[in-house]
């Protein structure tokens, strides 16, 4: 398994209600029909300035699939049209997980 961290912030004008509302939108019309991406975790940091979308998919192939459906989906360029970011991500190898 991988995990994807893509860190963003909001554009001016943006408020995490709208992010919300995206972010379903995006859930519902593209990661929900994505074979390869096992679950998905938007989060807020602490001082409320940052966010991050952590995806966690079944393999590197996955993420790369995931990535060139991205380019042409109409819902992945409205989610990341109230982003500032850079548009980049880090990817992880899960090692070992620990269930509580």
């Amino acid at each position: 398994m991988h995990i994807a961290l893509a860190p963003f912030g909001l554009k001016t004008g943006v408020s995490e209600d709208a992010l919300l509302g995206a972010s379903d939108r995006f859930e519902e019309e593209f990661v929900s029909k994505q074979d390869g991406i096992i679950r998905r975790v938007l989060v807020k940091d602490n001082e409320g300035g940052g966010y991050a979308d952590l995806v966690f998919f079944r393999d590197l192939e996955s993420i790369a699939q995931v990535v060139e459906a991205e380019q042409n989906s109409d819902v992945c360029s409205a989610f990341f049209s109230i982003m500032d970011h850079d548009g980049s991500h880090h990817t992880y190898e899960v090692l070992k997980s620990y269930e509580q």
